[in-house]
């Protein structure tokens, strides 16, 4: 399991087989690979890391020591370095309040009637027991088109 004491700053370039697990959406880009509580893993040489540290650390500045990596969009599998900025642990939990519209999706799309798929999971959270999450069907399904399409291109 990746750890924050691991040395993600001597990482200089991410492999090919990491970018063939990143879908690139309009908005965020969505790690494909493992994923563990909402949050990509990369193995990379005997060690695995967390995706979004990993894309910081090699795309965008050091890891400075005691930093968390905050996802702006609140996507946790969002890859996209422009999605994501180092803070203080303070800071990090103050930023994780539930989102302000919770209609919408990331993107914008309405999350009801229709358009919401609700998932009731029996993964139980230290502070809200049981809670339903809720998908939107558009971005779903775009991604689902997203990854066909990747598998059609295969030889």
């Amino acid at each position: 399991m990746a750890q924050n004491s691991l040395d993600y700053n001597s990482i200089s370039e991410l492999p090919e087989r990491f970018w063939d697990k990143v879908n690139k959406t309009d908005t965020c880009w969505l790690w494909q690979g493992k994923i563990d509580d909402g949050y990509g893993r990369f193995p990379f040489k005997g060690t695995t890391y967390l995706v979004h540290r990993l894309v910081v650390a090699v795309l965008k500045e050091k890891l400075a020591d005691g930093t968390k990596v905050d996802h702006i969009c609140k996507v946790r599998n969002c890859c996209n370095p422009d999605h994501l900025r180092q803070v203080t642990p303070s800071q990090n939990t103050k930023g994780n309040k539930k989102q302000v519209d919770s209609t919408l999706c990331v993107n914008g799309h309405p999350l009801t009637g229709p358009n919401a798929d609700v998932h009731i999971s029996d993964r139980r959270t230290r502070h809200f027991g049981v809670e339903p999450s809720i998908t939107c069907r558009v971005c779903n399904s775009t991604k689902r088109l997203s990854l066909l399409e990747k598998e059609e291109e295969l030889p």
